[in-house]
């Protein structure tokens, strides 16, 4: 893994190549917490880049901030979205600056994946942890997902940021324990996978019927995948 993954100079330069193709795809995550958790409460998304998730539920009615720590994403975003009630600020997701407890949800897609030292993981989730009240989540790429293990080995050949790390449910058990984290339950989802098909509005050419309700089928079909073709893994600690 490249250490370059968690600095802000290479997320700048990264954001510049991928940011419009992340603005133009579902916020599958956004969908799935919706879902998942309705829109009451307040929502934090760490490391949100794209923003595009929290976006998503601000914009369906949630007290939601997105956060991320290179600046120049958040000025574009906030001068691409002037309507969007989101609040955009810059967080260094080691130290908020939230006070203890202040958000119902906090949620990650794709940040622990940066990280191969335990230990700095382990201070991000106490981080998490801190300004979380009940629900704490982290969206991870799937160990037990052999042909995307290979393809990110291959794409990494060419663009560090497939260079990542992939979890299991038992290795991030073992994490979170070591972290001090108090919880009252740990629980593992599908997220991500071949349900997601039905957001291409012509998938091989053939018109897809079903595109205008994906955001409500497909997270609801994600459970019915095998982990072994399940892109992500939703990490659900409810704290105590």
């Amino acid at each position: 893994m490249s250490d370059d993954l968690t600095t802000e100079q290479y997320w700048a330069e990264a954001w510049q190549r991928h940011l419009e193709t992340y603005l133009g795809g579902p916020p599958r995550a956004g969908y799935w917490l919706e879902q998942r958790f309705g829109k009451d409460g307040s929502v934090l998304e760490l490391a949100g880049g794209s923003c595009r998730d929290s976006r998503w539920l601000a914009d369906r009615g949630a007290e939601a901030i997105g956060s991320d720590f290179d600046e120049k994403t958040l000025d574009y975003l906030r001068d691409r979205f002037p309507q969007s009630s989101l609040k955009l600020r810059r967080e260094d997701s080691f130290a908020l600056s939230l006070d203890d407890k202040s958000v119902d949800l906090s949620f990650s897609n794709g940040f622990w994946i940066c990280f191969d030292d335990d230990e700095r993981l382990l201070k991000l989730m106490r981080e998490q942890a801190r300004v979380t009240r009940k629900w704490m989540i982290a969206l991870v790429h799937n160990r037990g997902n052999d042909r995307l293990l290979r393809k990110f080995a291959r794409l990494s050949k060419q663009d560090s940021l497939y260079d990542v790390r992939f979890f299991s449910p038992d290795e991030l058990t073992r994490l979170i324990d070591a972290s001090g984290i108090a919880y009252k339950s740990i629980s593992y989802e599908k997220f991500g996978g071949p349900a997601d098909v039905l957001f291409n509005r012509r998938p091989k050419g053939i018109w897809n019927p079903f595109a205008g309700i994906a955001r409500h089928v497909s997270p609801r079909l994600y459970r019915l995948q095998p982990w072994r073709r399940t892109e992500r893994i939703a990490c659900i600690v409810e704290l105590a």
